[in-house]
């Protein structure tokens, strides 16, 4: 039986470590990606109970909106554009979930800064809105209500838009390959929950009012 050998593995610190030395077991990675999938769950809850007050307090009101609160809400056209760009960036980030999955590095950096530029684009927009309001969250339940639903959604997109950083700077020095990708595949699962509930915030705040 050959002697084993004791030497020590030095790493150069200046080149960026392979993917496969960092590589989890399958299981650790279905665990983690089962649990972002009961976060994204969770959330869920946190929203639909949102929705839920927002559709009690509209239903039981004399009038919805308020006299006055109407015409101070802003226009369709921002919402619209948001849509646009939440679409195009969960597109661009499942294809850099793709990329990778495929050992694609740079088809990952690429997709993942694209999709981090835009939704930077998504909270500078929803900043103006923010900005043309014509009432506040004390203004009304109505106001409350909807105020409520945009920010705690653009928190999660500052959530969203910050772990997809992470994924770009470990993309950088090459941390991820086809079998080590469970934190881009985690933050495209986030960013498709994050594209769904402003649908839905869309459909509701804008369409259903």
């Amino acid at each position: 039986m050959p002697p084993q050998s004791n030497t020590i593995k030095y790493v150069n610190p200046n080149i960026p470590a392979r993917a496969e030395e960092f590589a989890a077991p399958t299981p650790q990675r279905n665990a983690g990606l089962l649990g972002m999938a009961f976060f994204v769950v969770a959330e869920s809850t946190f929203f639909l109970g949102l929705f839920l007050a927002y559709f009690y307090m509209r239903n039981t009101a004399e009038a919805w909106p308020p006299p006055g609160a109407g015409a101070g809400r802003p226009t369709i056209a921002l919402a619209i554009i948001n849509t646009i760009v939440s679409l195009i960036s969960l597109g661009v980030m499942a294809y850099a979930n793709r990329a990778i999955a495929h050992n694609n590095r740079r088809g990952l950096q690429v997709g993942v800064s694209i999709a981090a530029m835009l939704g930077v684009v998504f909270m500078a927009i929803q900043s103006i809105e923010f900005a043309q309001l014509g009432f506040t969250a004390q203004t009304s339940g109505y106001g409350s209500a909807f105020i409520a639903l945009l920010v705690f959604h653009v928190a999660r997109v500052f959530i969203g838009v910050s772990l997809m950083l992470i994924v770009l700077l470990r993309a950088l020095i090459g941390q991820f390959s086809a079998k080590r990708r469970l934190l881009v595949q985690a933050a495209t699962l986030y960013w498709a929950f994050i594209v769904g509930v402003w649908l839905v915030v869309f459909y509701v705040l804008y369409v259903v009012v």
